[in-house]
């Protein structure tokens, strides 16, 4: 979390279960449960980007090879003659 960043207030609704568990974390911690709730969505953020990235990736290599199977064995030249390419 930067410190930086400007705070914005909330209402959420938690589980009983979530809620006292919540509390007894923030007890241990000796934190505000507000800093827990923090520090797990930045968790889950984190996991989500990468999973976004990683996903992205598959992508550009997939679109890659379909790319290769058509370009397979001929030179940029022959390619841009292909195109009609006056280049």
């Amino acid at each position: 979390m930067r410190t930086t960043e400007k705070k914005v207030r909330k209402n959420i609704v938690l589980s009983e279960s979530v809620e006292m568990a919540l509390r007894e974390m923030a007890e241990y911690y000796k934190k505000p449960q507000s800093v827990l709730i923090e520090e797990l969505l930045e968790e889950k953020i984190k996991e989500y980007r990468r999973k976004k990235r990683k996903e992205a990736f598959e992508q550009i290599v997939k679109r890659a090879e379909e790319y290769a199977g058509i370009t397979e064995g001929k030179s940029f030249q022959e390619l841009k003659e292909e195109m009609g390419s006056e280049y």
